[in-house]
């Protein structure tokens, strides 16, 4: 009698096991998701003696989304109005290349260099071009009035589970999607320069691990972007396309710009020069990999002229004061894991290196308004510390980056850090300085 009821109490212990390990970390259940924080799912709980389908539903990527060039099939004459440059098929095909890697024509988020890019971000684009799985998904309310799911042909399929699990919990999904599937469209869209994370923030997504599907929250509802180009530069290894992002699918209504103020315009051939002269023009860059373009880049790189011809700066967002600093009477310059001490004695350029230095460096100008907090720094851009010392121990560190973008400014410069301050040179100055410590380092260096 012992026995068997020992044996009872395991076997209760081991149902209760596997529902709970059917729970992800991080599960919407117990903590509703914040906007700055991973979605995770929770899975469904698993009874030990049900028999559960989890099979693959095929899907078919190759025949369609990003996988297909849909430009070519476009009737030009139901296209929406490009007033800004005539079209020719690369514009065409610059135009789907853009809006498969744009969520909505709001500004989008600048980086130079696929590594420098938000995960967050490319994986919300990969989700949003990543084909449903289809399986004959039905949602009806039943005598409650709750939403009850069902599939004819999965009855017993994980997904349908999943669900049915959700549905109870509150959760309206609507479509399902394959990690697989996602990470096949990311490398498509971006390479394989950077590492996809399935778990990374994405609104109005679920993600389930154990099942390795992402589900939509509520009614997918894509905005229609409509680029209206400017101009742009095949080169031999990458594709530069200038830009102004708007909405829109029907070629008889006006398109809908948001402008940099945040005002709702609606576009016409009488009034797209008055309204969108002066307002941002981005660049979107694509590395070219074989047969596929693969999207590197997008900074704003001016503003449209009065006629909206050409693109223009901004003007400089610099004051005329430079860094207010002293001649220091050390110098020590960090690169990576190296560290070389200057000899700021010696003599260089017809004076010493301290005044070499110190004349360098006043050359600059402070970056000010919105433009200090949003310094890009550019692909492939080196760094370095410069430490400043001076008696008692005081220090000043300068934090340099070789090559920087400024918005709305198509020319790079030379900028550093001086604790919350920016500053700029010109793109030139970085080759003098880079020949300057060459030049000065000490014979005692510290990467001995």
């Amino acid at each position: 009698m012992k026995k068997r009821c020992l044996t009872a109490l395991l076997l209760a212990m081991m149902v209760s096991l596997s529902g709970c390990g059917g729970l992800t970390i991080g599960s919407s259940k117990e903590q509703a998701p914040k906007e700055e924080e991973p979605v995770v799912g929770q899975s469904y709980p698993q009874d030990a003696a049900q028999i559960v389908d989890t099979s693959r539903i095929p899907t078919e990527l190759e025949g369609q989304g990003v996988f297909v060039q849909h430009w070519k099939e476009w009737d030009k004459a139901t296209l929406p109005s490009q007033y800004l440059r005539e079209m020719d098929d690369t514009a065409l095909m610059l135009i789907e290349q853009v809006q498969n890697v744009t969520v909505s024509a709001a500004a989008p988020r600048a980086f130079d260099g696929i590594e420098h890019a938000r995960i967050n971000d490319l994986l919300r684009i990969s989700l949003k071009n990543t084909p449903a799985i289809d399986f004959d998904m039905k949602l009806e309310r039943n005598e409650d009035g709750r939403l009850i799911a069902e599939s004819k042909r999965y009855p017993d399929h994980m997904l349908t589970k999943l669900l049915q699990n959700e549905q109870e919990e509150g959760r309206d999904l609507r479509e399902f999607y394959y990690q697989e599937d996602v990470a096949a469209v990311y490398n498509h869209l971006f390479g394989s320069g950077r590492t996809l994370g399935f778990q990374d923030l994405c609104p109005k997504y679920y993600y389930y691990a154990r099942e390795g599907v992402f589900a939509h929250k509520g009614e997918k509802v894509e905005p229609k972007v409509w680029p209206m180009l400017v101009q742009y530069q095949d080169g031999e290894k990458s594709v530069m396309v200038d830009l102004v992002l708007t909405e829109g699918n029907d070629p008889a209504k006006p398109l809908i710009y948001t402008s940099a103020d945040g005002s709702i315009i609606e576009l016409t051939a009488d009034n797209y020069q008055k309204e969108l002269a002066g307002e941002p023009v981005y660049r979107y860059t694509f590395r070219k990999e074989g047969e596929n373009l693969h999207l590197d880049g997008i900074r704003q790189v001016g503003v449209l002229n009065k006629t909206c011809d050409a693109v223009v700066n901004l003007e400089l967002p610099v004051k005329k004061e430079g860094p207010e600093l002293k001649t220091p009477e050390r110098l020590m310059v960090s690169s990576g894991k190296v560290q070389s001490r200057i000899d700021l004695q010696k003599v260089y350029k017809n004076t010493t290196a301290s005044d070499y230095l110190m004349s360098l460096l006043g050359d600059a100008r402070k970056v000010e308004g919105k433009a200090v907090s949003n310094v890009l720094a550019a692909s492939g851009s080196d760094t370095m510390t410069l430490t400043l010392g001076y008696t008692e121990g005081e220090e000043v560190v300068l934090n340099v980056i070789s090559k920087s973008y400024l918005p709305g400014i198509m020319e790079s410069y030379v900028t550093f850090s001086l604790g919350s301050q920016q500053f700029l040179l010109p793109q030139e100055q970085y080759e003098l300085l880079s020949v300057y410590i060459e030049s000065c380092k000490a014979e005692d260096s510290a990467s001995k």
